[in-house]
C-alpha cells in the first residue's frame, strides 16, 4: 500500500509573518485613509487568525478606515462567528472594521470595469473607496486557473457571475494537465487581464499577499503585485504539492474540514484520478457535512453527474443554463468516462449518491487495506505518474 502525504517542513512563526509584512509595506512609503482587506473564505485553509489581529493592529496605525471583504466568487454566505474565527477577532475587535461577504448575484454590490472576449467585468463596489487593496490567501494548485492565489482573489474572489462562468466554462476546452499546476495557462491570462483591469479603473495601490500552507501551518508568504508574488508562491507550492506515484487500481483520497461539501472535495478527483487505472476506483473520504454542494446542490441533484458530451448537450437545448454548475459537473463527468468515483461522507447519503450517479461507501465500511493507495489531503496535492 502506497500511502501519500505532505513532507513536514519548518513553519512560519506569527512573528517572522508579521515582520514580513510590516517590512513590505513599510517599503511602501505611504499612509492610507481607507484600506481594504480581501480574504480568503472558509474553504480554503490559511490560519490568518494566526496573525492578523496584530496584522489589524499595524495597518490601525497608519489607516483610518479598515474593511475586509471575503472572496466568496460564489460559495455561500459565511456567517458572522465564521467570519471572526477565520481572522482570529473578537466581536469587539471586530466592531471597528467592516467585515462582509461578497455576492456575485447581486449587480447592486458591483461596478463595472471594462470587458474581456465580449463578457462584462464587474468587481465588488468596495474597491472604489480604497486607497489601499490587499488580497491575502494561500496559493494550492487549481484545476480551473492553474493555482490560487494573485488575481483569483479579484476574479473569481469578487467578481460578477458572468465572468465567472466564463472562465470556468472555458477551463473545460483544455486538458486538466494544460491547466493544474501550471503557473501560466490561458485561464490565468484571463484573471491578469482582470488584474490589469482593476488597476486601470480604480487609483488604488494593489498588495498581494501569497502564503504556501500546509496542515500545520504557513510555511512561505510573498507580498508583492497581483502577479509576480503568485509566480513565486506557486513555485514553492509546486515544491509541495506535487507527487509522483505509480497507477493504481484502487484509492482512497482523505479530504479535510475545509470541504464542506464535495463542490470543494471534487478537487480530490481532479487531483487523484489520473493515477487510478481504467476502470479503478476512486473513493473519496470527509465528512462533507453539507452534502454535494451548499449553493448549487439541487441544480446537480436535478441532473445527476454524467460524461461531458451528455453535459454538453443538456446546455445546448438550454435544460442546464448555469455554466458554472455545468463547469464542475465536465470536471467531475471527464473521469467517470473511465473509472468509478465512490463517495463515503456523513454528510451525504446513499440515496443522494444514486441521484447524482456517484457510488456510495458507508464511512464505517471502509479499511484502508483494500486500497493501494490512501491520499491524504487529496484536494491540495497533486498525483502523477
Amino acid at each position: 500500500m502506497k500511502v501519500v502525504d505532505l513532507d513536514p517542513v519548518p513553519l512560519l512563526s506569527a512573528d517572522e509573518i508579521i515582520r514580513q509584512l510590516a517590512d513590505y509595506m513599510a517599503r511602501l512609503d505611504r499612509v492610507s485613509d481607507r484600506t481594504l482587506i480581501i480574504c480568503e473564505d472558509v474553504t480554503r485553509s490559511t490560519p490568518i487568525a494566526q496573525f492578523f489581529p496584530r496584522f489589524l493592529q499595524f495597518l490601525q496605525s497608519q489607516s483610518r478606515q479598515i474593511s475586509v471583504v471575503f472572496a466568496l466568487g460564489t460559495h455561500r454566505p459565511m456567517t458572522r462567528t465564521e467570519m471572526l474565527d477565520k481572522l482570529g477577532l473578537s466581536e469587539s475587535e471586530a466592531g471597528a472594521i467592516g467585515l462582509f461577504n461578497h455576492n456575485a448575484f447581486d449587480d447592486s454590490q458591483l461596478i463595472e470595469i471594462g470587458e474581456i472576449d465580449g463578457v462584462s467585468v464587474k468587481l465588488n463596489r468596495a474597491l472604489a473607496g480604497a486607497d489601499l487593496v490587499i488580497s491575502m490567501g494561500s496559493v494550492f494548485p487549481h484545476r480551473v486557473v492553474g493555482f490560487s492565489g494573485g488575481a483569483k482573489y479579484l476574479c473569481p474572489g469578487i467578481a460578477n457571475t458572468a465572468i465567472i462562468d466564463y472562465t470556468h466554462w472555458k477551463s473545460n476546452l483544455f486538458p486538466g494537465e494544460e491547466i493544474i499546476a501550471k503557473v501560466a495557462n490561458p485561464i490565468r491570462e484571463i484573471l491578469h487581464r482582470v488584474g490589469a483591469l482593476a488597476m486601470q479603473k480604480f487609483p488604488a495601490t494593489f498588495v498581494s499577499v501569497n502564503f504556501v500552507t500546509l496542515p500545520a501551518g504557513i510555511v512561505g508568504l510573498f507580498a508583492g503585485d497581483l502577479f509576480s508574488s503568485y509566480h513565486k508562491a506557486s513555485e514553492l507550492s509546486a515544491k509541495f504539492f506535487l507527487k509522483s506515484v505509480e497507477p493504481c487500481e484502487n484509492l482512497l483520497a482523505i479530504v479535510d474540514d475545509k470541504s464542506a461539501d464535495f463542490w470543494q472535495a471534487a478537487k480530490a478527483v481532479y487531483n487523484c484520478g489520473a493515477i487510478v487505472k481504467d476502470g479503478g476506483t476512486l473513493v473519496v473520504r470527509g465528512k462533507l457535512k453539507e452534502g454535494i454542494s451548499s449553493t448549487h446542490g439541487e441544480m446537480i441533484e436535478t441532473f445527476g453527474y454524467a460524461i461531458p458530451e451528455k453535459i454538453k448537450s443538456w446546455v445546448d437545448s438550454g435544460q442546464l443554463n448555469n455554466p458554472l454548475v455545468a463547469s464542475h459537473m465536465i470536471r467531475v463527468g471527464q473521469h467517470l468516462q473511465r473509472i468509478k468515483v465512490i463517495l463515503s461522507a456523513e454528510g451525504i447519503s446513499c440515496k443522494t449518491c444514486d441521484r447524482v450517479h456517484l457510488g456510495y461507501r458507508d464511512p464505517a465500511t471502509i479499511k484502508e487495506s483494500e486500497f493501494d493507495c490512501i491520499v491524504h489531503h487529496a484536494t491540495d496535492l497533486i498525483l502523477r505518474e
